[in-house]
């Protein structure tokens, strides 16, 4: 889970860039690109786990790579939905863990804004769109960080091999992730 000290950090690393003039508007029609990037390649991630189930073939690095970047563009989506485009080409895959963190969590926390609209618009459901609270941000923002994480390790490192229950985790965590952040993306792209 985050803590203060690591969302202060992605802060800190965010207004940099701003200050530095990376983080810039993203052009027009880029959320909608890569919302459509990352339904497509998380059905590629199952057809790869079938792949397994069905001819026994060792896609497991492959599933934890697709789900990753099924989440990275979704992410990136995401944070062009609300205006900002990471505009650097070292570093970004961790940069857009610090924009999340920045924009979604510490700073005027948008996606709690969000709920709070929803919540407005149709009480009776106030219950189940609480469930993606600070916490739930929180969690899907560290699953995120888990996946980073977990591709760089299994595609550049050859010391562990990429298990079966990894790569399901993998795939359940973007899923997850993407589920979450559609029913936010599709909200607000009808607000405006």
């Amino acid at each position: 889970m985050l803590d203060e000290r690591k969302i202060e950090q992605s802060s800190k690393i965010i207004r940099e860039l701003i200050a530095e003039g990376k983080i810039i508007r993203p052009k027009a029609g880029l959320a909608e690109f890569f919302l459509n990037q990352s339904h497509k390649t998380l059905v590629i991630a199952e057809r790869l786990i079938k792949l397994y189930e069905e001819e026994k073939l060792d896609t497991h690095l492959w599933v934890i790579n697709t789900s990753y970047y099924a989440m990275f563009f979704q992410a990136t989506a995401l944070l062009a939905l609300f205006n900002h485009k990471i505009n650097v080409e070292l570093g970004i895959h961790k940069l857009t863990f610090h924009a999340l963190v920045h924009y979604f969590i510490s700073e005027d926390n948008k996606l709690k804004k969000q709920l709070v609209e929803e919540y407005q618009d149709a009480v009776k459901d106030a219950e189940a769109l609480l469930q993606l609270g600070e916490d739930k941000i929180k969690e899907l923002i560290a699953d995120f960080d888990h996946e980073l994480i977990k591709r760089k390790t299994f595609t550049y490192t050859t010391e562990e091999n990429a298990e079966r229950s990894k790569a399901i985790t993998s795939y359940n965590r973007a899923k997850n992730f993407i589920n979450e952040i559609d029913k936010i993306y599709h909200k607000t792209k009808n607000q405006r």
